[in-house]
């Protein structure tokens, strides 16, 4: 097949693919050329529904490199991870010490069974080619806000996520097939209520007041839910009394506090003494009918490794929040210690990393589970995270790759030992994984060394010498930039390796180029962070606001794994339009005793500028006062430029009776992201509106321009538009 008849390509383009011969790349040869390829023939892996292009090399849905692991969902932070598993040392766009590439990982959440699909969002991970053994597991990210019911309200839905790797899952598209990757759908569980609308209590409760007190009672106001209740060994005992849950099970907690420490942490054997010790607090017991001790200690104690009603199955390591991931799988639908209105039970895990010198305790999470009427075949899918310190276990890139291994515990209801990983458990099990430490400068034993490993929401090393970020995923919103700079609220994150509480730190900016740096802070205001804690075997999240001395230190917070700030926040800078189009140098000092000449200093970062807003100008060509009869078409001209173009589109409102009548061109892209506009836009562009299928209605019809500025640190970039109204109408006969 001649290529240059099937694939509207570039002449010099077509000799280079001519000799190659597209049509007959191995699978490996098409993966080291894929964006070369998909820029020739969009559908050359057959991947594409209804595609006016033919399919070349069929390639979809191949798990040979990557495929996902497991997917989860943290009700308690809203917080959607999946697993990800690199399988080959090489196919991965280069090593350590090159730019590599993306996995692409996009969520979708359905709340009726796969019918439809709501699109929550992007997160990716950077990979490279790795010797060594195999899989790599990786994981990503995604904080989300799911649709909340009452408590009483099974809410159940489905996740989807698709991996893609090196090309990014279209927005809106739930049923898009990568070419290598894969898809996953689990179940999960997404909480109550902790704030209500009166109006939708007493709806629910199906209670209509007398007209007298609605007016003086405001429904409008939101009530705080009451505190979970944690039920009683009784209690327990009560609900599973015809459910199939066998008592060593839902009196496990109480069993384990009778008993005391019953496992020895350095044997991991059964103490001779359980017996005794749980005979004497039978005051535990008292009240519950029919219940034989010594039976009932001889079945938990010869209880190991269950997981009849939870499973650890997939453990990775989320190199952009730091962070280790697990997630477990809920087989039953009862077990768990009471319904989403109580408190509950806890699934503990225990991690622990070997990072060559044997294992060390790294920590241990948890997760909430309950009870439900049912729930489907696959169980419910749940995830754990723990902040790790990966900064004193990094080498750099040219000293080649540094793995660990990863072994998570299970353990339900009680935390599993803190100093024998191989403890056993009685409820839950374990599982291993290895992973990548990202690559990073050289620390010694103990050494505290600041670190700025990202701006704006992207990774330092996503950024160009020019202050430009070079094509990057945003870490926290999962936006898409390239060939862009920044603008408004520009967050600065980052790590102090071997972290401990009391250490102060401070942002600094300078004009690029320049010695002249200065502290960057919040003051009055303070710098606001999301400060997450463990406690009493659950994580809180909570807003703290601190404020700067007077040389401009914070205290540091991301001091533990029980005590770290979300998504590593150290500090904000909200740039003007006076820094339009300037450069500024940016790092992290750490204050060593008190004076600023003994800082050290972090990484140098640079950053470039823009505030300005795009050029947006629509100039149609009408009749009198706009009015227009149905199947006149509009023409005129626009203009939509921006000094880092990123997209125009036009939208008709009310949509409604418009029926997705656009424009032509209805919308068009900057080159950089994927189009075929050049900066700095169009100028003067024809456009044409055939009104044909409009219903007679008043319009307007918009034009947005939008710039590829990452603006506020990836929620959006700078944004202009311009509008003119029409009256679409059927003349009147007099």
């Amino acid at each position: 097949m001649n290529p240059r008849k099937a694939y509207p390509v570039a002449r010099a383009t077509e000799t280079a693919f001519e000799t190659i011969s597209l049509a007959k790349l191995s699978p490996e040869l098409a993966r080291s050329h894929f964006h070369a390829l998909l820029l020739a023939n969009p559908n050359y892996f057959g991947n594409l529904i209804d595609s006016e292009f033919p399919a070349v090399l069929k390639i979809s849905g191949d798990t040979a490199y990557e495929s996902l692991g497991c997917v989860g969902y943290n009700p308690q932070l809203h917080q959607l991870r999946a697993t990800i598993n690199i399988k080959q040392s090489g196919g991965y766009s280069g090593g350590l010490c090159t730019g590599g590439s993306e996995e692409y990982v996009r969520f979708y959440l359905s709340y009726d069974g796969g019918a439809t699909w709501q699109d929550q969002g992007l997160q990716a991970v950077n990979v490279f080619d790795v010797p060594g053994p195999k899989p790599l597991e990786y994981a990503v990210s995604l904080s989300i806000s799911p649709k909340e019911e009452f408590c009483f309200l099974q809410n159940l839905p489905v996740v989807r996520a698709i991996l893609s790797w090196n090309s990014p899952p279209p927005a809106g598209s739930p049923n898009w097939p990568p070419v290598w990757g894969d898809v996953l759908d689990a179940r999960i569980q997404v909480e109550g209520f902790e704030l209500i609308l009166l109006s939708s209590l007493l709806e629910e409760a199906k209670v209509k007041l007398p007209e007298e007190i609605e007016q003086v009672i405001d429904l409008g106001q939101t009530i705080q839910v009451a505190q979970p209740k944690a039920l009683s060994p009784i209690d327990l005992h009560k609900l599973y009394a015809e459910a199939k849950v066998p008592q060593h099970r839902y009196l496990a907690p109480a069993l384990a506090s009778a008993a005391g420490s019953f496992v020895s942490a350095s044997k991991g054997v059964v103490s001779q003494t359980a017996h005794a010790t749980v005979s004497k607090s039978a005051g535990v017991f008292a009240g519950i009918s029919g219940i034989n001790l010594a039976s009932l200690v001889g079945d938990w104690l010869s209880t190991k490794g269950n997981t009849t009603y939870e499973q650890l199955d997939c453990v990775g390591l989320d190199p952009n929040t730091s962070q280790l991931v697990g997630v477990l799988k809920v087989k039953q639908s009862s077990g768990y210690s009471g319904s989403p209105c109580t408190a509950g039970s806890q699934e503990y895990v225990a991690f622990w990393v070997d990072w060559g010198s044997g294992w060390e305790y790294a920590g241990t999470t948890s997760v909430g589970v309950h009870d439900f009427s049912s729930i489907a075949a696959g169980g419910l899918e749940y995830n754990v995270f723990l902040p790790v310190d990966l900064l004193s276990h990094a080498q750099p890139c040219f000293e080649g790759p540094k793995t660990a291994t990863v072994r998570g515990v299970l353990s339900w209801n009680t935390p599993p030992s803190t100093t024998n990983p191989y403890a056993p458990v009685v409820w839950g099990n374990s599982h291993e994984g290895l992973i990548l430490v990202p690559p990073g400068p050289f620390i010694g034993d103990g050494q505290q060394v600041p670190v700025l490993s990202a701006v704006g929401d992207v990774e330092t090393s996503k950024i160009g010498a020019d202050g430009r970020i070079i094509n990057a995923t945003t870490i926290t919103t999962g936006a898409h930039y390239a060939d862009a700079p920044f603008g408004g609220r520009i967050t600065l994150a980052g790590q102090i390796s071997n972290p401990t509480p009391g250490l102060k730190y401070r942002v600094m900016k300078a004009p690029h180029g320049t010695a002249a740096f200065t502290p960057v802070v919040n003051e009055p205001d303070g710098l606001t962070l999301v400060i997450n804690t463990f406690s009493g075997g659950v994580w809180t999240q909570t807003d703290q606001t601190f404020h700067a001395d007077g040389d401009g230190y914070y205290p540091y917070q991301n001091y533990s794994p029980d005590h770290f700030v979300e998504g590593e926040l150290l500090g904000a800078w909200y740039s003007t339009a006076a820094d339009s189009g300037n450069a500024y140098d940016l790092r992290v000092d750490l204050s060593v005793d008190g004076n600023p000449a003994h800082d050290i200093h972090s990484d140098v970062v640079t950053l470039l500028v823009n505030n300005e807003t795009p050029t947006a100008i629509l100039t149609p060509t009408f009749g009198e006062c706009g009015k227009v009869a149905p199947g006149d078409t509009i023409s005129g001209v626009f203009t939509a430029t921006a000094t880092d173009f990123g997209s125009f589109g036009f939208t008709i409102l009310p949509p409604g009776p418009a029926n997705g009548v656009l424009p032509v061109p209805p919308s068009g892209a900057s080159v950089e992201l994927g189009g075929a506009i050049a900066d700095p836009g169009v100028v003067n562009m024809a456009f044409a509106l055939n009104t044909t299928g409009m219903d007679p209605c008043g319009y307007s019809l918009t034009l947005g321009v939008w710039d590829r500025t990452n603006v506020n640190s990836g929620q959006t970039s700078n944004y202009n538009q311009d509008s003119i109204g029409f009256c679409l109408q059927v003349a009147t006969v007099s």
